[in-house]
C-alpha cells in the first residue's frame, strides 16, 4: 500500500512507501534515498533503515510525553519519601499501591454506561474506592482486602495527600494484629545449632540482642567493640537506636567471626542472604530431628524470642524495660509483643557456688553482681547465685 511520511524541514516531495511482494520488504523512493544509495542499489529496504537514508531524514522523532499532573504529585510524594529516610523497599511499595490506584476505572457519573480513571485528587471518591476494593489474586478475587492491607492502602493514600496538600479525613480502619509467634528456647538452640559457624554467630547475636536482619547487615565494623564485645544498633522500621553488651560466650563467637574477616567493613551478609539460610537450616533441622514445628518459625521470630527472653528474665517482667531493648518508640507495641509471651515455660539457669570465710569469698561475690548474677540461697557455708542462661 502506498503512503507518505512526515518530512522534516524539507521541500522534498514525501516519500513514497512501495511493497516488493517477491521480497516482501518496504521500499523507499524519493530524491534524497536515490541520491544516497550504496553502490548497487536499487532502493532502500527495511534493512538499511537502522544505518541512514529515508527513516532517518523523513521519520518525525516523537516528543516524548509529557507528565501529567498525577504523576507529577506521585512523583513529588516519593521524593519526600526520600528525603525523610525511608527506605527503598518502602518508596517501591508507595509507588506501586498509587500506581495501582492511578488505573482504577470506577463508573462515570454523566455516563452510566462508561467508566473513568478514579481522581486521586479526590480524596473522598478514593477512600471510597479504596474500602470496597477487591484481592488480586484470582483465587479470591471476590473477597475484599483484608483489614491489614486495607490499613495500609489507606496510610498511603493519606501520605499520598498529605505530601501533595490535598484535604482528606482519613478514615479509622480498627484492626488488631495477630499475636506474634514466639518459639522456645529449644526450638531455637535447635535451629541455631544445626547451622555452620558463620550463622552461628549471626542468628546467637539475633536471638540474644532483638536486632533485625537489615539492621545487622548495616552494621559497621566501627560500631562494633570487640574487646568488650559491644554493638551499636542503628533502628530501620522506625525502630530507636541501641547499644549492647554481648554475653561471654557470644562475644567470643563474634570476636572469631570478625578474625575470619578482617577487610569486611561491612562484616554480615545481606538479609536475604540470612534468610535463605535460616530456611533451609530449619529444614535440615526438623528432618534431623523429626521436628515439623520447626518449619513454622521465620527468620523475623528471633527478634520476639530475644524481647521475651529479656522481658522475662534481665527486665523482670518491666514492659518500659523491655520498650527500651525492643526499640519500639510505642509502650503499645511491647505491650502487644508481651500478650504472647508463655510465662509457663520452664525458666534454664547458670548456677555458681561461692564457698565463705575463704579470702576470696567477697572478690567473687562482686565479681558475680556485676555480671547479673543473684543470690537466691546460702547452705553448709556456701551461698549460692544464678543467672539465666
Amino acid at each position: 500500500m502506498a503512503g507518505k511520511s512526515t518530512s522534516i524541514g524539507m521541500s522534498e516531495p514525501l516519500c513514497i512507501k512501495k511493497k516488493d511482494v517477491r521480497l516482501n520488504l518496504q521500499l523507499f523512493d524519493c530524491s534524497y534515498c536515490r541520491g544516497n544509495l550504496p553502490e548497487g542499489k536499487q532502493s532502500w529496504n527495511v534493512r538499511n533503515l537502522n544505518l541512514t537514508g529515508c527513516y532517518l531524514v523523513h521519520q518525525a522523532t516523537p516528543e516524548p510525553p509529557k507528565n501529567t499532573r498525577l504523576e507529577t504529585a506521585i512523583e513529588n510524594h516519593l521524593t519526600n519519601l526520600e528525603l525523610l529516610g525511608r527506605k527503598p523497599k518502602t518508596i517501591l511499595q508507595h509507588k506501586q499501591h498509587l500506581n495501582r490506584l492511578s488505573k482504577a476505572k470506577v463508573p462515570d457519573e454523566m455516563n452510566p454506561t462508561k467508566t473513568r480513571t478514579l481522581n486521586l485528587f479526590n480524596s473522598t471518591e478514593t477512600k471510597l474506592y479504596i474500602l470496597r476494593m477487591k484481592r488480586l489474586k484470582k483465587a479470591d478475587q471476590d473477597k475484599p482486602l483484608s483489614k491489614g492491607f486495607l490499613r495500609k492502602y489507606i496510610d498511603i493514600y493519606a501520605s499520598f495527600c498529605h505530601s501533595n496538600q490535598i484535604p482528606i479525613d482519613k478514615p479509622k480502619i480498627i484492626y488488631e494484629c495477630p499475636i506474634p509467634l514466639i518459639p522456645t528456647t529449644e526450638q531455637v538452640h535447635d535451629i541455631i545449632n544445626t547451622s555452620e559457624s558463620k550463622y552461628t554467630c549471626i542468628f546467637t547475636i539475633m536471638s540474644e540482642i532483638a536486632v533485625e536482619p537489615e539492621e545487622l547487615y548495616q552494621v559497621h565494623r566501627t560500631q562494633i567493640n570487640v574487646e568488650n564485645g559491644e554493638i551499636s544498633i542503628i533502628g530501620t522500621k522506625q525502630h530507636s537506636n541501641g547499644n549492647y553488651k554481648l554475653k561471654q560466650r557470644t562475644g567470643d563467637m563474634l570476636r572469631q567471626y570478625l578474625a575470619k574477616r578482617p577487610n569486611l567493613q561491612q562484616p554480615f551478609p545481606k538479609p536475604k542472604a540470612m534468610s535463605e539460610i535460616w530456611r533451609l537450616t530449619r529444614v535440615r533441622a526438623s528432618k534431623k530431628l523429626c521436628k515439623p514445628d520447626l518449619l513454622k518459625i521465620p527468620l523475623k521470630n528471633l527478634r520476639n524470642y530475644a524481647g521475651a527472653q529479656f522481658y522475662k528474665t534481665t527486665g523482670k517482667h518491666d514492659p518500659i524495660a523491655t520498650m527500651r531493648f525492643m526499640r519500639h518508640k510505642k509502650l503499645e507495641t511491647t505491650l502487644h509483643y508481651i500478650r504472647a509471651i508463655n510465662l509457663d515455660e520452664p525458666e534454664e539457669y547458670k548456677t555458681v557456688t561461692v564457698k565463705l570465710g575463704e579470702p576470696d569469698t567477697l572478690p567473687k561475690i562482686t565479681e558475680l553482681s556485676n555480671a547479673g548474677y543473684t543470690k537466691f540461697t546460702e547452705a553448709d557455708g556456701y551461698q549460692y547465685f544464678r543467672i539465666h542462661a
